[in-house]
């Protein structure tokens, strides 16, 4: 059955590439002590929309409530998709959560499948709940993948991932994935610090230790402004 994660506050931070070895001696020299929490390793995404584009222009629009459907698996593999799970991403302001779905059994090939098939796969191999997803947004938009680095407070209460090398496929009007000409989007170093809603005094405490501001960045939108055939999507 899905599962639902608690609501907690997300805040991004976003720097220019060269900033890297930089932003990895801020984790280290940072009071808050650091854990690393998980190997790092490269997240692959398949991201779905609706034909008119709902969930980029909420983006856009800056729409305090919205929801995002996406197929997400892990490791060097971009082609192949194996243990994935299917993902409804909710923000609401700046707290988010998320519900999950695993597609344990699930392999799709994302060479020699058509878009039709995949589609129907994902939608086969999904609980009953979760088939909803891939039916209010059926319209694949964009795969991408990007290198995350895990860490943790020691007490467990904070988490920080750091996302970098970011390379994105844009997917709309093709009949097959394409998987093989990347957009030519903006790279950029992604600091995220997510924690549970009581921790937010102390979460305030932690950015403050960071000498870059909170900003605003979708890794999803950057990848769909970046596609060449992109010529602006008028807000709904």
């Amino acid at each position: 059955m899905p599962h639902a994660g608690p609501p907690r506050y997300e805040i991004k931070i976003s720097c220019k590439p060269h900033h890297l070895h930089q932003v990895n001696a801020w984790v280290r020299l940072h009071p808050a002590h650091w854990l690393v929490a998980y190997p790092p390793r490269q997240i692959n995404n398949i991201y779905f929309d609706t034909y008119d584009h709902k969930n980029l222009n909420d983006n856009l629009a800056g729409v305090g409530t919205r929801h995002k459907a996406r197929l997400r698996w892990y490791g060097p593999v971009l082609e192949t998709v194996a243990g994935a799970r299917l993902e409804l991403k909710c923000r609401q302001g700046q707290v988010g959560w998320k519900e999950t779905c695993p597609l344990n059994h699930l392999t799709l090939d994302l060479l020699r499948q058509p878009w039709t098939d995949l589609r129907r796969a994902i939608t086969q191999a999904a609980d009953a709940r979760a088939k909803l997803w891939p039916a209010q947004f059926d319209y694949p938009v964009l795969i991408n993948h990007y290198q995350r680095s895990y860490y943790v407070t020691p007490d467990q209460a904070v988490r920080l991932t750091v996302d970098s090398d970011l390379r994105a496929y844009n997917q709309r009007f093709v009949a097959y994935p394409n998987v093989r000409r990347p957009a030519p989007v903006t790279d950029r170093v992604i600091i995220e610090l997510k924690a549970d809603r009581q921790h937010h005094a102390r979460l305030t405490h932690i950015l403050a230790h960071f000498p870059v501001r909170v900003d605003r960045h979708s890794k999803y939108v950057q990848g769909m402004i970046a596609a060449p055939d992109f010529d602006g999507i008028e807000l709904l």
